[in-house]
């Protein structure tokens, strides 16, 4: 018979155990990401890195895609706190894609999200929800702000500002392949200052 506190202890194992899976099966995914990209990516692979089941893969993502766009979201830091400066603000909404691009794989590891987004419905999704959580929402409060103060332009398109901060870094990783440098997402918000300046 289990007692009430073995029971307790029971309960708390089986979450800690499907956290710890997950966690595990996203490393793989990442590894798997870094390794073999998009096109050539292993379920199998994933499963048998994160000595899991492909079951329980499918159990727990709608899609592959989407699998990969967790693993990639997982590694982006949250947003600095970006002081009082406008250019400093702006770029405090972006850098964590620059932090992750510049951190290990992370670059490979974007750009793969970026590829599974395109193709695959459910990770296109995800990926959407989360730029507009963490970038689009953010960025539309802090826009009104300074545009308030008459630091920029009050008739900025929103979608027309993401694409001008962040169109360069899709570049950069998708089609140039190459490093992203230190300062890059400071350069693009100074690029649309000057762009939507008042004066």
């Amino acid at each position: 018979m289990t007692t009430a506190t073995e029971g307790s202890k029971a309960s708390r194992k089986g979450p800690t155990r499907s956290e710890a899976s997950k966690a595990a099966i996203l490393e793989a995914t990442r590894v798997e990401m870094a390794e073999n990209g998009w096109r050539a990516f292993s379920v199998d692979s994933v499963a048998k890195r994160a000595s899991a089941s492909k079951q329980t893969i499918y159990r727990w993502w709608p899609s592959i895609g989407a699998m990969c766009v967790d693993a990639a979201l997982a590694l982006i830091p949250d947003s600095p706190d970006g002081g009082r400066d406008p250019q400093e603000r702006i770029t405090a909404l972006i850098v964590p894609l620059e932090a992750t691009a510049r951190t290990g794989q992370g670059h490979a590891v974007l750009r793969v999200a970026l590829l599974a987004a395109a193709d695959d419905k459910e990770a296109g999704e995800v990926w959407r929800a989360w730029i507009s959580r963490d970038i689009r929402q953010p960025l539309r409060m802090l826009l009104a702000e300074l545009a308030g103060k008459r630091v920029i332009r009050r008739d900025f398109d929103l979608d027309e500002v993401v694409e001008l901060l962040l169109g360069p870094l899709w570049h950069r990783l998708m089609v140039m392949r190459a490093p992203v440098r230190e300062g890059f997402c400071a350069e693009q918000a100074g690029n649309f200052l000057r762009v939507y300046a008042t004066f």
